[in-house]
């Protein structure tokens, strides 16, 4: 590494530090900067993300989904994706990090070839710094050991946030035809695990599998941190 790049990193740190100060989400008592994974909850906080393995489906495009929160219930984890999502906290990662380590046997169990997150579109890319679905699955990828399938889905079109949508119907609509699959020899005749954070009508997962299972993918199954 160069020492302009090593000059880099340690002023973005620095900046961190200045603009996001440590503190607890939950009980909002100072933290350390380091280990990242208790910067924004707490050791003490940590014993209330509660996971739970829940397992679902969105069929006929999804056979099997899982989740691992309520996303209206458990509040801490509301908290934590939405600053992860919304507030750019990308440290939040290794928190969830933590919590999908406690889960490694659930997760090795899986039945899948390769990972898929669902994608940013580039321009929300660019504005956000980073693909929180990619985070999740870069750690699901290094407890089972398979291979990441990344940018084989390509978000081409730039429409309004989901999460601004309150009905189902429109949700569906809006995320029509948005998805390509740039790389159909990766997934074909594969089972594909699709990650995302959220799931609420499920209509983005469904619609990925669509294209994915239009492109010679033989099965797909998904896994979100939380469902709403």
């Amino acid at each position: 590494m160069s020492i302009q790049s090593q000059n880099t990193i340690v002023f973005t740190k620095f900046l961190t530090k200045l603009f996001l100060p440590s503190f607890c989400i939950n009980c909002k008592k100072e933290t350390p900067e380091e280990p990242a994974s208790v910067r924004w909850l707490c050791f003490n906080c940590h014993k209330f993300l509660t996971s739970r393995w829940v397992k679902s489906s969105l069929l006929p495009e999804i056979n099997e989904t899982y989740h691992l929160f309520d996303y209206q219930k458990d509040i801490l984890a509301q908290k934590l994706i939405h600053a992860f999502k919304y507030g750019l906290v990308k440290e939040i990662s290794e928190i969830f990090a933590v919590v999908l380590e406690k889960e490694r046997l659930a997760l090795k169990k899986l039945n899948f070839d390769v990972i898929a997150p669902i994608p940013l579109h580039s321009r929300k890319l660019k504005e956000r710094g980073f693909n929180q679905s990619y985070l999740i699955t870069q750690k699901i990828a290094a407890i089972t050991q398979k291979e990441i399938a990344n940018n084989v889905l390509i978000r081409k079109v730039h429409r309004r946030p989901q999460a601004e949508i309150k009905k189902r119907a429109e949700r569906e609509k809006n995320i029509q035809n948005i998805f390509s699959c740039a790389k159909p020899d990766l997934i074909k005749g594969k089972t594909i695990l699709l990650v995302d954070d959220v799931a609420t009508t499920g209509a983005t997962l469904k619609e990925c599998a669509r294209v994915l299972k239009t492109s010679g993918a033989a099965k797909v199954i998904s896994f979100t941190l939380a469902q709403d």
